[in-house]
């Protein structure tokens, strides 16, 4: 169906070393914000730039009041972009399915921005 979810790739110097998306499988009037970026590539504030710049179009679509990031419990470099970006850690619960990843434990943690946090707090999120 279209507009279930927007793809992106993060490019360095014309090269892919990333993506992120905006998905709609979080329910009605929520999206889902998720980021990749190659192991050569971390720790350079890569995923939080393309998570502020998905945040910030997420809430130009219509009928959008929240969106989230989810990730697994121990993916700690997952965990610093929501909290850079000021969502809200709203539950960690045990995924449905076994962990996907080397090394996950198979418990997700959901983070939640709400529409009016970013309205009412500054026009740049995570700034």
């Amino acid at each position: 169906m279209a507009g279930e979810a927007f793809n992106y790739a993060i490019t360095v110097g014309g090269a892919v070393i990333g993506s992120c998306a905006l998905m709609r499988r979080i329910g009605p009037g929520g999206l889902e914000i998720g980021y990749w970026i190659h192991p050569a590539w971390t720790g350079q504030g890569l995923a939080t730039m393309a998570a502020a710049a998905l945040l910030r179009e997420a809430f130009t679509l219509p009928g959008i009041d929240r969106v989230e990031i989810h990730h697994d419990e121990v993916n700690k470099a997952s965990g610093a972009v929501p909290r850079r970006l000021r969502f809200t850690e709203v539950e960690r619960q045990p995924r449905p399915e076994e962990p996907t990843a080397p090394g996950q434990v198979g418990v997700e943690v959901i983070w939640r921005l709400l529409r009016g946090a970013v309205d009412q707090g500054t026009d740049r999120p995570g700034g």
